[in-house]
């Protein structure tokens, strides 16, 4: 029979600002389906309550206005439960926090049904509305449920009734064929509906209660009373740490919250707080007792969802784990990058001060021989000797088999090896002016032969320094250029000779070199805009690798040449015994090496740095390798994009 009253839904205790909005809200939600009523107490709301049944009406909802931890709020919502007439009303409790301590007796009893936080919203109000009338009305008054259409859909209406319907005719679960907890033809979703309708049956259709994002259902170490079955959102399973809050699990929690503390006897292990709006139903350590006495199927059900939940969280246990043993080896590999780029760097500044200390006395050394041969020179006052000592001094080293030749023609032509031999380290090659020179020289005795000797012996000496402090320089000079790498935030270069750079990274390891025979073919080659000293360090990691992996003997092949697309090509190749090619992709990664288990050159981020120098210029960096030939190949544009970070900051990336 359709009762003709009013539908009222009041606020109590609440701040007058604060209730008119409320019902403000309310009647946008519903219209003039309902009326909101608004009183000062609980023992208002009795009195007015009593008077709105006796006329026919109905009070599916109650608004009491009260903290959470407030316990006066439960109390008016237990005066509500207790009474005759509203006693069948759903409260909901109006709070400013989000937690459900001072409320759980309240609960316990079924006389608190849900929660909002304020402020509250329209959207947040609407869904509150609809699941609290339709659960009143389905229970209590199911012929007013069409009245809130478009609220309550079809389908839930249908399954309103239909739990009504069940609820009214149950006359004891009937026995299944197969027990649940070893029939896999079930799915989990319907698995978890069933229990919830099992719990209604055996429970009178318990109290729901919602509550808002960030509510805090358990806390960690709170005593555990109950157990909450989750109906819709989502809950997080959290510890704290020293370190803060560890969040477990999430969307692998599963829909039953606190059970394994119950069953243990223990304070809660783990926080529990919604995530989302959460509609949950709480069951109290007595009421699981008498569903489980009352419903012989309920424990079956209960069993197989608790172990379905509890595979759920060791898999994601699992996953975690997993995730930090990932974690662990990214930040020790990090750790390690970061203590051997600062050994890197302590070695670069130690070069740079040597370079600073070893560039004067280089610089005063060449000086000193120029003004060196000069005096000489005005010394000896002899064109002869002047001649001989100048021509030594820029004359190349005769290949042995030519001096062999030129000795065996010179023998012919004066009839003694010696003094052939004699002839040719004056620097003279031909017949005729040998034979001139020994027939001047002859005048005036063996002594005027030694003392051109001696002038060229002094002409190859004064070579020979001058050489020596050309070389000093050269490498002071690559050495700095080298150092200069590490200034990722300099200016670029133009017009910067590749084959130049590539001579100096030969320059700087020439002592690994003595065994290795060096053949270098170069081509003519574009200059390019870069950063020299960034590139040589590619070069010095190349070349040094290449020296590694032939140890330190054998060939070692660089070439130079043009490029793609008006850049530079830069290959070297060693015979050493290759690479695996399980070991290809890997051999860019920080820290990786093959130099059997031990790092030399570069600590183990020579490619990696030079990987990331490479791709900061725009060009890429290529391997080949098989035994007996492994090429590196580099090739740069001639104009590189704009270049962010250090070589060896892992964030330095090209920007276009």
């Amino acid at each position: 029979m359709v009762v003709s009253g009013p539908v009222v839904i009041m606020v109590v205790g609440c701040d007058p600002a604060v209730a008119e909005q409320l019902a403000q809200d309310v009647h946008a939600v519903l219209g003039d389906r309902v009326e909101t009523k608004v009183v000062d107490d609980v023992d208002e709301a009795v009195s007015a309550g009593r008077q709105i049944t006796s006329g026919g009406g109905v009070v599916p909802l109650v608004f009491l206005d009260a903290d959470a931890g407030d316990e006066r709020g439960a109390a008016g919502a237990v005066a509500l439960h207790h009474d005759p007439t509203l006693g069948s009303t759903r409260v909901v409790l109006m709070t400013r926090t989000v937690s459900l301590r001072g409320v759980d007796d309240a609960l316990t009893i079924g006389a608190v049904h849900g929660m909002i936080t304020r402020p509250w919203t329209i959207q947040g109000l609407r869904p509150l509305l609809a699941a609290h009338l339709a659960t009143h009305l389905v229970e209590h008054d199911p012929d007013r449920l069409d009245v809130f259409v478009d609220l309550i859909d079809h389908d839930a209406r249908q399954e309103a009734r239909r739990r009504a319907d069940r609820q009214r005719s149950r006359h004891g679960a009937e026995p299944d064929q197969v027990h649940p907890l070893l029939d896999h033809t079930v799915r989990p979703a319907e698995l978890e509906a069933r229990l919830v309708e099992l719990i209604d049956q055996a429970l009178g259709h318990p109290p729901r209660i919602r509550v808002a994002p960030g509510t805090v259902l358990i806390d960690e170490g709170d005593d555990v009373g109950g157990i909450y079955v989750l109906l819709d959102g989502v809950v997080r399973l959290s510890s704290s740490t020293p370190t803060g809050e560890r969040i477990l699990h999430e969307r692998s929690t599963g829909p039953i919250i606190g059970v394994l503390s119950l069953a243990s006897h223990q304070h809660a292990m783990l926080r529990c707080q919604a995530v989302t709006d959460v509609r949950a139903i709480p069951i109290t350590l007595d009421q699981l007792s008498r569903a489980l006495a009352a419903e012989p199927e309920l424990s079956g059900v209960l069993l197989r969802v608790l172990l379905t939940s509890l595979a759920r969280r060791l898999r994601r246990s699992d996953e975690l784990q997993v995730e930090l043993d990932q974690s662990l080896a990214a930040l020790s590999e990090a750790r390690a990058q970061l203590v051997a780029t600062a050994r890197f760097t302590a070695v670069g500044e130690m070069a740079a001060g040597m370079a600073h200390e070893l560039n004067n006395p280089a610089a005063a050394l060449r000086r000193g021989i120029e003004h060196l041969v000069d005096d000489v020179l005005t010394l000896v006052d002899d064109g002869s000797v002047t001649e001989i000592v100048r021509h030594q001094m820029s004359a190349p080293a005769i290949p042995t088999a030519e001096h062999r030749a030129r000795r065996r023609e010179l023998t012919a032509v004066l009839g003694d090896r010696e003094l052939a031999d004699r002839v040719l380290a004056i620097g003279v090659t031909d017949p005729d002016e040998a034979r001139e020179l020994v027939r001047r020289s002859s005048g005036t005795g063996p002594a005027s032969l030694e003392r051109l000797e001696a002038s060229a012996r002094l002409g190859r000496t004064l070579r020979s320094v001058t050489g020596a402090a050309e070389g000093i320089v050269e490498l002071v000079a690559s050495l700095r250029a080298y150092l200069r790498g590490d200034d990722a935030e300099g200016p670029l270069v133009p017009d910067v000779d590749v084959a130049g750079g590539v001579d100096d990274a030969l320059r700087l390891v020439s002592h690994r070199l003595d065994e290795v025979t060096v053949e270098r073919r170069y081509s003519p080659a574009p200059t390019i805009t870069a950063r020299p000293g960034a590139l040589q360090q590619v070069w010095t990691n190349l070349i040094t690798n290449a020296v590694d992996a032939m140890e330190d003997h054998g060939t070692l092949e660089v070439l130079v040449g043009p490029g793609r697309h008006g850049g530079v090509r830069v290959e070297v190749i060693d015979h050493g015994p290759g690479i695996a090619p399980g070991l290809l992709p890997r051999i860019f990664e920080p820290r990786f090496t093959t130099k059997g288990g031990t790092v030399r050159f570069g600590m183990g981020l020579g490619l990696s740095i030079s990987r990331r120098i490479v791709d900061q210029h725009g060009g890429s960096i290529d391997v080949d390798s098989r035994p007996g030939h492994t090429s590196f190949v580099v090739e740069l544009p001639p104009e590189p994009p704009q270049i962010t970070g250090r070589p060896d900051d892992p964030t330095g990336v090209p920007r276009e």
